[in-house]
């Protein structure tokens, strides 16, 4: 079972958070939600309670990813957003 959480971030880490996720190929969210399993993983390392789950699978993620080209997020929404401002509107009836 997974449990939605909302996280509020500054916008200089939330750029760095899109630029990593975009980077590897992977969502924001999907990241973020990654980043926290391994912290919380090397937290409960630290006290002796856990092991690199956490580690192992950013490792796996990257290489997963590894071959993916880069993408460049920003330019491919604003050039959809060209794309959607050359289209025609539809009005209400």
């Amino acid at each position: 079972m997974t449990r939605p959480v909302t996280l509020r971030l500054d916008d200089p880490d939330y750029d760095r958070l899109l630029a990593e996720a975009s980077h590897l190929g992977v969502k924001p969210g999907t990241l973020a939600r990654v980043l926290l399993h391994a912290s919380l993983s090397r937290s409960a390392e630290r006290r002796g309670e856990g092991d690199a789950r956490g580690l192992d699978a950013l490792d796996r993620l990257a290489a997963l990813t590894a071959d993916l080209p880069a993408v460049d997020a920003a330019r491919v929404a604003a050039d959809v957003r060209v794309e959607l401002d050359r289209r025609p509107r539809i009005k209400p009836a």
